[in-house]
């Protein structure tokens, strides 16, 4: 989750260059940018990357100290929890019930707008909700609806191909005649 080909995503997504990203000596995700400057560590990437940009979502992700930190909790998250244990079966099932339970009242992670934590959590969870069967995806219905809001979004998907959310879709999987 927190290496090279996510953070280059994100930076797409924010509109800056990502400038040369590579895993350092520990195999700490580390960014150098223009200046020569470098920076190592998932979270303070994106924090470098939002201070260098001027999209909605960077300016959404600084609009207070406390968005700012709530932000920063999130990505954390992301790196410790949410990317490993969406490799496990069973931590997976648990993650994917607590973010559908999240959602069911709120749009986004933080805030009314999208920020970098959804982005860090949506590539952290990407595979994972990838592999759900339809019928799984209904049953998180409210992940799925965030899921599949943010991946309608040109700078968020990058050209790769948008996920089936429909229903429609389950009909071939129910065959059978209900009475």
């Amino acid at each position: 989750m927190c290496d090279v080909a996510t953070v280059q995503k994100i930076a797409n997504c924010l509109g800056v260059n990502p400038g040369k990203v590579h895993l350092n000596e520990e195999q700490v995700v580390t960014r150098t940018s223009g200046q020569k400057k470098s920076v190592a560590g998932f979270a303070t990437i994106l924090e470098s990357l939002a201070s260098e940009s001027k999209s909605e979502t960077a300016q959404n992700s600084k609009a207070s100290r406390e968005v700012e930190a709530q932000v920063y909790q999130w990505i954390e998250f992301s790196v410790l929890y949410v990317a490993p244990g969406s490799k496990d079966k069973y931590v997976s099932k648990q993650l994917l019930a607590d973010f559908n339970k999240l959602f069911a009242s709120k749009s986004y992670l933080v805030g009314h707008f999208i920020t970098l934590a959804d982005l860090a959590v949506y590539y952290a969870i990407y595979d994972l909700v990838k592999s759900l069967s339809p019928v799984d995806k209904e049953a998180y219905l409210n992940l799925s609806r965030w899921f599949d809001h943010l991946q309608n979004r040109a700078d968020v998907h990058q050209g790769e191909p948008l996920l089936n959310f429909t229903t429609i879709y389950l009909h071939g999987w129910a065959t059978g005649t209900h009475i």
